[in-house]
């Protein structure tokens, strides 16, 4: 008999990547799709909905990544600005000579605000090289770790950029459900094709589709190991929070 699996406990792409399996499962020895030819044909059909919509979402989190990050360069910038411009308010600092040196640099480059995303991606690694000689002086003012951070940041927008670029974007496809939606119409259409075979095994015995039981509950006892692992993190989590209450 092929085992039964909580679709529903989850997470997306660990739904996508066991709907993945099965449906290869199914495709390989062909059993499944000969009995229950429209199951069948309607699972394959919500399960490339469901690729669609898995794509579109880490699309979205890659765009709304890029924009936080974006936006946290910029504070660093400005970071990075101020702390070595408060050094200037006092001539008498002991730092004073190294920030007039090191603010020369970051004015000759300009500022980012403002500019398009590449232009100021350039603009800053820019920034980063011409200060690079300078590491000495920002470590004595105690502003170093604004300029690595802030190289960092741009190194992670400069990919993320890419990343985005790369991406197929099939947004603008008409009517594609959300994964929520999706997998609410795919799991009964699973559990029918499962349902269906259990019976048909139950009444016909399974030597016709002995693999495709073996091959399928392997896939259900990798994922449910998963959700046991999981609630035992879960039980343990919540029980050193009681603990730390108390």
């Amino acid at each position: 008999m092929i085992k039964k699996i909580k679709l529903m406990h989850l997470r997306n792409a660990e739904h996508f990547q066991y709907m993945v399996g099965a449906n290869q499962i199914f495709d390989k020895y062909g059993f499944a799709s000969q009995l229950l030819s429209p199951s069948y044909g309607e699972l394959s059909r919500l399960r490339n909905e469901e690729e669609k919509s898995m794509a579109i979402e880490r699309n979205n989190a890659k765009i709304k990544e890029k924009s936080v990050t974006d936006h946290f360069r910029d504070k660093l910038h400005s970071k990075l600005f101020n702390s070595v411009k408060v050094i200037l308010y006092d001539e008498t600092d002991p730092s004073f000579d190294m920030a007039q040196r090191v603010m020369a640099v970051i004015k000759s480059v300009g500022n980012p605000r403002n500019l398009a995303e590449n232009a100021e991606s350039a603009m800053l690694t820019t920034l980063t090289n011409k200060l690079e000689p300078y590491r000495a002086d920002m470590e004595a003012m105690s502003v170093l770790p604004h300029l690595d951070k802030l190289t960092e940041a741009n190194l992670h927008f400069i990919q993320l950029e890419t990343e985005c670029r790369e991406i197929v974007s099939i947004r603008a496809v008409v009517n594609v459900p959300s994964v929520a939606v999706i997998r609410k119409q795919i799991d009964p259409v699973y559990h029918t094709i499962i349902d269906y075979l259990n019976v048909h095994i139950k009444l016909n015995g399974d030597t016709d589709c002995q693999s495709l039981v073996a091959e399928l509950n392997t896939l259900v006892e990798k994922y449910d190991t998963l959700l046991a692992q999981r609630k035992v993190h879960t039980k343990k989590k919540n029980g050193e929070q009681e603990t730390a209450v108390e």
